[in-house]
């Protein structure tokens, strides 16, 4: 039903965010609701997720059993995307690797739950992430204070101007963040996240608030543009 709503209100990218699935050990299952999403997402990018909890998810499972999941989804062709959680990897390029052969896109992604490293570390976490292969390099930190967000910012706005071509997702969680998660657009990130009912991060706003704060601030980019 969430799904659908997304959907009917125009999101460019819908996440399933697997771990909060019950059934997610019994791949039958999942790979029917796979299906049922790939058949709804026609002109909307699917992204797969599964969050562990050491990364702030709903649940643990062996690195053996998240990689054959990785790859069950990367098989099945139904996902645009799959999430790679690289820092949790022994091997994050060979498996990275492996799902690109699978004719899958990778969006690699780090999370920090308790701070937010200085610009440098976010630059090297990102290049890290380039150099591995991701086809999208995802950093979200939790900021104490207001210069937190501001580094991160500084990450991703250096990152745009060292790669221009290289997708870089970044955000800022929790209360303080909230600039980051609107401000894309302006700073180079190229994906934020809203919420249909409950929120899978803190800080996440409702989609359709999200919707209409990045319109109103494209259509003042524009307008810059043409002044």
């Amino acid at each position: 039903g969430a799904a659908k709503e997304a959907v009917r209100q125009g999101t460019a990218i819908l996440e399933w965010r697997m771990d909060w699935y019950s059934q997610i050990d019994d791949w039958g299952r999942t790979q029917e609701v796979l299906e049922e999403l790939a058949a709804l997402c026609k002109d909307t990018v699917l992204l797969c997720t599964f969050r562990s909890r050491q990364q702030g998810g709903e649940r643990e499972i062996p690195e053996e059993k998240y990689i054959a999941l990785l790859s069950g989804i990367a098989q099945s062709g139904c996902a645009d995307l799959v999430d790679v959680e690289a820092k949790e990897l022994s091997d994050p390029k060979g498996v990275i690797e492996s799902l690109h052969r699978q004719k899958a896109a990778v969006l690699a992604s780090q999370h920090y739950f308790s701070h937010t490293p200085k610009v440098g570390e976010l630059e090297e976490d990102l290049c890290w992430m380039k150099g591995l292969g991701a086809d999208i390099g995802k950093v979200a930190v939790m900021p104490q204070r207001n210069t937190d967000v501001l580094r991160l910012m500084e990450a991703t706005m250096r990152m745009k101007e060292r790669y221009p071509a290289y997708p870089v997702v970044t955000m800022a969680m929790g209360r303080l963040g909230l600039l980051s998660r609107i401000s894309g657009q302006i700073f180079g990130s190229c994906i934020t996240f809203g919420t249909l009912g409950k929120s899978s991060a803190p800080g996440q706003l409702p989609m359709e608030e999200v919707a209409a704060i990045l319109d109103r601030i494209a259509e003042s980019l524009e307008y810059e543009d043409e002044a």
